[in-house]
């Protein structure tokens, strides 16, 4: 197929030849076209030598009396030469119009004798000819006085008609109101809307190129590819080869992950997604067997966002609610605990040999076995009764027994053998508030009882030793204010309490019986 610029050649070729033919013709009607009345005899008429400073109008009077209307006046041989008044060799300011046709039509052409010089604008005499509709540009921007068909060359800021534009004709692209100009033409004009929409196809392609992108197009200016992005093909981000709109964001592309986090270059690179470079101490910090653990253990089902900072909110309350777990547990394992017990319960003596579980049955350490107390009745429950809550009062933490060196409460003063006898003696129950066994009772002092009468031995003796009596009769009468209640024997000299003689003092004695305070 010919190109366009090929066929361009050969229609100039063809308009040269008119041209010349033309020309030709031309002077052989000049005579009929030229302007102006040629004086009697004119054709024959030899000019007489004209002195250097002579001019036409010093002969006007006589030989020269034409004269042209207005606006044609001036000096004659600014268009006549000696030769004839038909040969005119006027300069146009306009050169075009010394040219081709218009240099052999004649003035009369163009100009009427009294009338002002018509526009040089082509349109003022071709407007009938010209294929263009009304508002179209001067004819001399685009055509050649030659012929019309000879076109001058293209403005600098034309489309370039290479490449794809080659073959091109003026009226494939200038269509409707036949204008032209870089204002008024547009590539979208043509070739309509691209890429979802984009209209300026020149700043990515270029008429030479066809529709291949412009050397050197910086996509960075819209979005830097870099790492794994270069390998990619357009159609890869640019689905369905729509541009515009395209998302200059990671997640634009890749959507949302990870719960709704979309600030994917916080954590990962253009290189590529793994290894990540998140900073994963700025938010917690990782160390000890955390540091082993797989993303997915901490955050499953890659659940980022919102992710708990604190043990507890992984690894949920423990030992009956303890939430604290970095007060007693370290990263680099659950075991051995940190926790000092000292710190809330010195533990020592049985207590340093127990199992956490003695105290803290199914390892709820929120609180022990006795509520969460620390005294010794919290966890033992107290088995002396009421007002014996005190257990180190009477135990170690060694062992329960054997106690310690014991005081026994007042009122009851315990003497040497009582002190080394065990509680359980006197107290079988152990709740010291209770009553206490009997003295009298079986396994203790019911055989050695020397008494008839009295069975209560606590009414009469202290358990520090027999002979300590502290009886008080509640009526001595006349004897008030004696010792007798502590001589026994001196009225019941017998083991029979039940009985009494006064006889023992008031005879065998001879005290009288009108002395009563003398025992």
């Amino acid at each position: 197929m010919e190109s366009g610029l090929n066929k361009r050649a050969s229609v100039i070729a063809a308009v040269v030849a008119l041209f010349v033919v033309a020309a030709l013709a031309g002077w052989l009607i000049y005579s009929q076209l030229a302007s102006g009345p040629e004086p009697d005899g004119a054709l024959t008429y030899v000019h007489p030598p004209v002195g250097a400073s002579q001019t036409c109008s010093s002969c006007k009077a006589d030989q020269h009396d034409y004269r042209h209307s207005v606006p044609y006046t001036g000096e004659c041989e600014q268009c006549h030469t000696l030769r004839s008044w038909r040969d005119v060799s006027y300069a146009h300011p306009q050169s075009d119009f010394d040219r081709a046709l218009h240099g052999v039509v004649g003035c009369p052409r163009c100009h009427t004798e009294g009338e002002p010089s018509p526009s040089p604008a082509c349109e003022t005499c071709h407007v009938e000819r010209s294929p263009h509709e009304v508002g179209a540009l001067s004819c001399g921007s685009c055509h050649g006085v030659v012929a019309w068909i000879l076109l001058r060359p293209l403005p600098a800021d034309h489309l370039s008609l290479l490449g794809g534009h080659e073959g091109l004709s003026c009226f494939d692209c200038h269509k409707d109101v036949r204008k032209t100009g870089a204002a008024d033409r547009k590539c979208v004009d043509c070739h309509g809307k691209a890429h979802g929409g984009l209209t300026d196809c020149e700043s990515c392609h270029e008429p030479e190129r066809q529709w291949k992108p412009v050397p050197g197009f910086n996509h960075g200016a819209f979005f830097p590819i870099t790492g794994r992005h270069r390998g990619l093909r357009c159609v890869e981000c640019h689905t369905g080869g729509r541009f515009v709109g395209t998302p200059s964001n990671c997640s634009g592309c890749h959507g949302v992950v990870h719960t709704g986090l979309k600030k994917c270059e916080s954590c990962h690179t253009t290189s590529g997604f793994v290894p990540s470079t998140f900073n994963h101490s700025k938010y917690f910090r990782i160390t000890g067997r955390h540091t082993s653990l797989a993303c997915s253990k901490c955050h499953i089902r890659g659940v980022y966002n919102g992710t708990p900072t604190r043990c507890a909110g992984c690894h949920g309350a423990k030992h009956g609610g303890l939430t604290a777990c970095q007060d007693c547990h370290k990263t680099s394992g659950f075991r051995p605990s940190t926790f000092v017990h000292s710190s809330v319960f010195k533990l020592q003596g049985a207590h340093a040999k127990l199992a956490c579980t003695k105290c803290h049955p199914g390892s709820k350490y929120a609180t022990n076995i006795g509520g969460g107390g620390t005294t010794c009745g919290n966890c033992h429950d107290g088995p002396h009764g009421s007002g014996y809550e005190t257990c180190s009062s009477c135990h170690s933490t060694t062992a329960w027994l054997p106690t310690v060196a014991i005081t026994h409460p007042a009122p009851i003063v315990l003497g040497a053998k009582h002190r080394a006898r065990p509680c359980k003696l006197c107290h079988p129950t152990l709740v010291f508030s209770a009553a206490t066994k009997p003295c009298e009772s079986s396994g203790c002092h019911a055989a050695t009882v020397p008494h008839v009468g009295p069975t209560n031995c606590l009414n009469c003796h202290r358990p520090t030793t027999w002979a300590e009596v502290h009886f008080t009769h509640t009526d001595l009468g006349i004897h008030e204010g004696t010792n007798l209640n502590t001589q026994c024997l001196w009225c019941h000299p017998g083991p029979d309490y039940t009985k009494y003689d006064c006889k023992t003092c008031h005879i065998d004695n001879g005290i009288p019986w009108s002395d009563p305070s003398n025992p």
